[in-house]
């Protein structure tokens, strides 16, 4: 899990590639064997998921991502949450600060995680270049990744799941 949050960390930070971020801890989460919505790194996939809505200026999607992303930090203790390499209270302040911004209608500002030493020192580890790019990356694939992804395993899935929930009816 730690090599995936110093990806998910690089890329948030580095390239703002949020949509990848979501998609790099989602896939870590599953793969655990016990999951839940209510764990501690669903609020970094949420804080992901914001910032990818906020950017492209949906302001409801991105609010609805920070305040689900903030309820879920409120319930875990201190401990879990630096287990995710973060300062606790500093990531509620700035989820606070999303939501108000995001509510406010205020333009997209890169988003900083507050990380702990320890985490930006492993993060330098296995990405000498890691910073925190200062300027809204303004990358067309990047800001508009959903629409130029390759779908057909998504695809493929749903096909399966709707044949099997079709099953079950029969």
């Amino acid at each position: 899990m730690e090599k995936d949050l110093v990806e998910f960390y690089y890329h948030f930070h580095n390239e703002q590639h949020y949509f990848l971020c979501h998609d790099i801890l989602e896939e870590a989460w599953k793969s655990e064997p016990k999951f839940t919505k209510r764990d501690p790194i669903v609020s970094l996939i949420l804080l992901a998921t914001g910032c990818y809505h906020y950017r492209r200026e949906n302001y409801k999607g991105a609010k609805r991502s920070f305040q689900k992303a903030l309820n879920i930090v409120l319930e875990c203790s201190s401990a879990q949450i630096s287990m995710l390499g973060i300062i606790g209270e500093d990531y509620v302040e700035a989820l606070k600060g999303l939501i108000f911004k995001s509510e406010h209608l205020y333009p997209f500002t890169p988003v900083a995680i507050p990380l702990t030493p320890i985490m930006i020192t492993n993060i330098k580890r296995y990405y000498p270049d890691y910073r925190i790019t200062p300027y809204v990356v303004e990358s067309n694939i990047i800001k508009n990744h959903h629409i130029y992804r390759d779908r057909t395993e998504v695809i493929k899935a749903r096909a399966i799941a709707m044949n099997e929930r079709k099953k079950k009816r029969e």
